[in-house]
């Protein structure tokens, strides 16, 4: 019997957390439990645009390849972040690095300082 009255009011809390959070319905000043009754007639005899957002829900989608994808939305131009502003900073932090990391060397290439590191240990 417990069980039943904890659904029992976990429904009712239900009811009320959808009824609190319906935003205002069209503007007119309905209120939201009007919003959510009409919202429930809907379901049996929809309105106009109730349809209309039905049709537009049930159009089947476009089959697209991810290559068509990004070739129809490429960006022209200037990207956000350009190479020259990159450049400085991973520089620097290549410096950092070379001073944090023991056996790195800011100046040889990437083989020979894995190879000091792995050496190191």
């Amino acid at each position: 019997m417990a069980a039943v009255i904890l659904v029992v009011v976990a429904l009712l809390v239900t009811v009320v957390v959808l009824l609190a959070s319906t935003p205002d319905g069209s503007g007119d000043g309905e209120s939201p439990l009007q919003a959510f009754r009409r919202g429930l007639r809907g379901r049996r005899n929809p309105d106009a645009e109730q349809v209309a957002a039905a049709r537009a829900a049930a159009v089947e989608p476009v089959d697209v390849s991810l290559g068509e994808m990004l070739a129809a939305n490429v960006e022209r131009g200037e990207g956000y972040v350009s190479v020259d502003e990159l450049a400085e900073p991973l520089l620097h932090a290549r410096q950092v690095a070379a001073r944090v990391l023991p056996g790195r060397d800011a100046g040889s290439s990437d083989d020979d300082a894995s190879r000091g590191v792995l050496a190191a240990r």
